[in-house]
């Protein structure tokens, strides 16, 4: 009778772990057809760039300097300031057939991976 009493009250203690565990990570925005949330960028080109979505899943998206907006930390950057490894969010144009960013948010810089010279 005990025994099960106790594995009764581990399995509760468990579940609620699991419960709030699961409750936790789901907090936040939900990524949808025209917005990618938390984004890692992978490459960034003149064209185009790719970010991995939190799912794990790349995405190619198309960019032109003159129609994609980019801001960081509230203020407009020059679209040359996004980097590889930036965790950005992004707004897609529901317009247009192609995946067309319209605005591109930086969310925080990723370390640079600056070269250096030993002297």
């Amino acid at each position: 009778m005990r025994t099960r009493s106790l594995a009764c009250l581990i399995a509760v203690a468990l579940s609620a772990v699991a419960y709030v565990s699961a409750l936790a990570a789901s907090v936040g925005e939900e990524d949808t057809d025209v917005l990618l949330f938390d984004a890692k960028v992978v490459e960034v080109n003149e064209q185009h760039i790719s970010v991995i979505a939190r799912t794990g899943v790349e995405h190619v998206i198309a960019t032109d300097a003159a129609d994609t907006h980019v801001t960081l930390k509230g203020e407009r950057v020059e679209f040359k300031s996004l980097r590889v490894g930036d965790i950005v969010t992004v707004e897609l144009d529901a317009q247009n057939p192609l995946k067309f960013a319209r605005r591109i948010v930086i969310g925080e810089q990723a370390e640079s991976a600056v070269a250096y010279s030993r002297h």
